[in-house]
C-alpha cells in the first residue's frame, strides 16, 4: 500500500471487518459496472487488498466480459456487506488496470494460480477439454489472462443498520474524505 493519508472511513471498514472475524467469505465483493446496452451487470469478486490508501484491488480475467465493460465505462461501484456488524458499504469510483502485476501474482497460491489456467469463462464448457493438474513449474509463469484492476474510489457510503433509527454516512475524495451525515 502506498501512501500514509488513511481516509477516516477506512477506520470504519477495518472495525467492521473486525467483528466479523477471519471468515473468507468477508473478503466477498459485489462488483456492479455497466454493458455495452447501458444495462448494469453485477458478481461477486473477492477484495484483494489495497493499492493506495483510496483504491482497492481485485483480480479478474482478461477473457470475462467484465473487460468489456471496464473498456466501454470505466465507471463502477462495489458493495461490501458485514453481517455481524450491520454495516454496508459502497465505494464509487473508476477502474483502471494495473499493467505491472507480477507481484501480485507472485503472492498467490498454487492452488489459486492454477484457476488462472482454466478455459474461457463465461463460454459453453467443451465436452473434449479435461482439465489437467498444472506442473508446479508451469505456475511460476503468469498467464496473460490475469488481471489486476484497482478501483480509484471516489465516494464512500455506509449504511449502519441500527434500531430503531439506521445511520448512514458518506464521504467524498474531492471534499479531503470529511464525513456527513445523510438520510438513510
Amino acid at each position: 500500500m502506498k501512501g500514509n493519508n488513511i481516509p477516516i472511513w477506512r477506520q470504519e471498514l477495518t472495525s467492521a471487518q473486525k467483528k466479523e472475524g477471519k471468515s473468507s467469505f468477508n473478503r466477498w465483493i459485489q462488483l456492479a459496472t455497466v454493458d455495452a446496452n447501458n444495462e448494469p451487470r453485477l458478481r461477486t469478486v473477492v477484495f484483494r487488498g489495497w493499492h493506495t490508501n483510496s483504491s482497492m484491488i481485485i483480480y479478474t480475467d482478461k477473457r470475462s466480459e467484465k473487460i468489456e465493460h471496464i473498456q466501454s465505462n470505466c465507471k463502477a461501484e462495489i458493495l461490501w456487506l458485514f453481517f455481524k456488524s450491520k454495516s454496508q458499504f459502497r465505494f464509487k469510483g473508476s477502474l483502471i488496470e494495473l499493467k505491472e502485476n507480477t507481484n501480485y501474482w507472485n503472492k498467490l497460491s498454487e492452488e489459486s494460480k492454477s484457476t488462472w489456467f482454466w478455459q474461457h469463462p463465461g463460454k459453453r464448457i467443451n465436452a473434449e477439454f479435461k482439465f489437467k493438474q498444472i506442473a508446479s513449474s508451469d505456475l511460476n509463469t503468469k498467464p496473460e489472462n490475469f488481471i489486476v484492476l484497482k478501483l480509484e474510489i471516489c465516494s464512500v457510503e455506509m449504511l449502519k443498520l441500527l434500531k430503531p433509527m439506521h445511520k448512514r454516512y458518506r464521504w467524498n475524495k474531492d471534499d479531503g474524505w470529511r464525513r456527513y451525515e445523510i438520510n438513510p
